[in-house]
């Protein structure tokens, strides 16, 4: 039974993928092309760190978590709360980007920095 249970734990380590690093994206904003870079810090299931581009400037992380593979992070800015939702595969995220009550989204891919 003991090593069922430890042969589950791993597994399930296994499946979840890793949010630390720096990640840069490159999207299409409604401005133009906007480059993206976070530096996400991860605790067990919360998420710290920075989000910065050139219209925002850098901001801290307000509210994120990690679960599995997901991600989701806030930030507040002068255009309000701005959401960011990611589903991560090995080095790649695939991000959608919600600004203040769904005024406009983005998605787009952010590759982690080595």
């Amino acid at each position: 039974m003991i090593t069922i249970a430890v042969f589950g734990l791993g597994f399930m380590a296994m499946a979840a993928e890793d949010a630390a690093g720096t990640w840069k994206a490159k999207l299409d904003s409604p401005n133009g092309p906007a480059e993206m870079t976070f530096v996400l810090k991860v605790d067990g299931s919360k998420v710290t760190g920075t989000v910065s581009d050139q219209m925002i400037g850098e901001q801290q992380i307000t509210t994120g978590k990690v679960d599995g593979d997901k991600v989701t992070f806030s930030i507040t800015s002068d255009f309000g709360a701005i959401n960011y939702e990611g589903t991560i595969k090995g080095d790649d995220m695939k991000l959608k980007i919600t600004v203040g009550d769904g005024q406009f989204t983005l998605e787009g891919d952010a590759k982690r920095q080595k």
